[in-house]
């Protein structure tokens, strides 16, 4: 990758759907999901500003993911530690991939950076 508009937007892009999928995977690891309406909830939408840079990243998914996470719902309390079983099939992933979309985007822009000072000073 050169680090230009496209290159980001197809990054994010690529980025959003493998949450979906990791998610998706990771649901079914801690056998989440029996009747698929939370595995079919999951989506991703990139939004671009008008100049084509990517403005926002939206994931979306059913509320409930939240409390099947914290093992909530169903009789079973927050406070309630000796009967929750927490499934952290969401949150965990979430944010160690936002800190590798933050570094890459970062190198991306790093390059198209240089590529600008390059030019500059080369002419």
């Amino acid at each position: 990758m050169t680090g230009t508009t496209e290159d980001r937007a197809r990054y994010c892009e690529a980025w959003a759907q493998m949450m979906v999928d990791i998610w998706i995977e990771k649901a079914n690891q801690y056998d989440i999901g029996h009747t698929g309406d939370l595995l079919n909830s999951f989506t991703s939408e990139v939004y671009a500003a008008a100049g084509g840079e990517v403005d926002k990243i939206v994931h979306a998914y059913n509320y409930y993911a939240l409390f099947v996470e914290l093992g909530v719902g169903r009789g079973v309390r927050y406070g309630d530690a000796s009967n929750r079983r927490e499934k952290p099939f969401k949150s965990e992933a979430y944010w160690r991939s936002v800190k590798v979309l933050t570094e890459k985007m970062s190198e991306l822009y790093g390059e198209e950076f240089n590529a600008y000072i390059t030019e500059y000073l080369g002419n």
